[in-house]
């Protein structure tokens, strides 16, 4: 019976997954997805018909004591932009877009303690806080007391990274050594 029900639920998580690679249904399957599944389907866009053209960086900028805010640094995980450090910041980056997403379509409606009710389960979940931890290893300037993170799309096309997401400005602690998150 164990076997039967385990065989059960593999054929279910094969078919969510054809069905979501599929160019025309696959937004619909992804959008009914449960969002504690979602991290569960992959998502393959290596070939046609829309093939992935850019890629999504992880960078950061410094709030200063000033009030002013340093530039924009690259976070390279793990010390380089490859590697299973690099698919993990990707995979992270992915699943947090798609949160925003899945909170900004379900945000049209409510007013403004609707809003800040998601952004605060935003700045909850796992993938919001695995970057935040990852920006908070980078380097930071001597006069930096917190930091902001921030998603963009980077191609080599392209000069400018297009910034599709930026966090709120959080505290950096003093006389924290480098590489211990903040």
């Amino acid at each position: 019976m164990g076997s039967v029900i385990v065989a059960v639920l593999l054929a279910a998580w094969l078919a969510v997954t054809v069905l979501a690679a599929l160019p025309r249904i696959g937004g619909g399957v992804r959008g009914r997805v449960p969002a504690w599944f979602s991290p569960l389907v992959p998502s393959w866009a290596f070939f046609a018909p829309r093939p992935a053209t850019r890629d999504q960086v992880l960078m950061y900028r410094d709030f200063l004591a000033n009030g002013a805010f340093g530039p924009l640094r690259e976070v390279w995980p793990g010390g380089g932009p490859g590697g299973r450090a690099g698919k993990a910041v990707s995979d992270t980056v992915g699943h947090l877009l798609e949160t925003v997403g899945k909170s900004r379509r379900a945000g049209r409606a409510g007013g403004p303690e609707e809003a800040r009710l998601r952004d605060a389960r935003l700045m909850i979940s796992t993938p919001y806080l695995l970057l935040l931890g990852r920006a908070c290893t980078a380097p930071h300037d001597a006069a930096a007391v917190g930091l902001q993170f921030a998603i963009a799309f980077a191609s080599l096309r392209e000069e400018e990274p297009e910034v599709v997401f930026v966090s709120a400005v959080h505290r950096l602690e003093t006389g924290v050594p480098e590489g211990v998150p903040c």
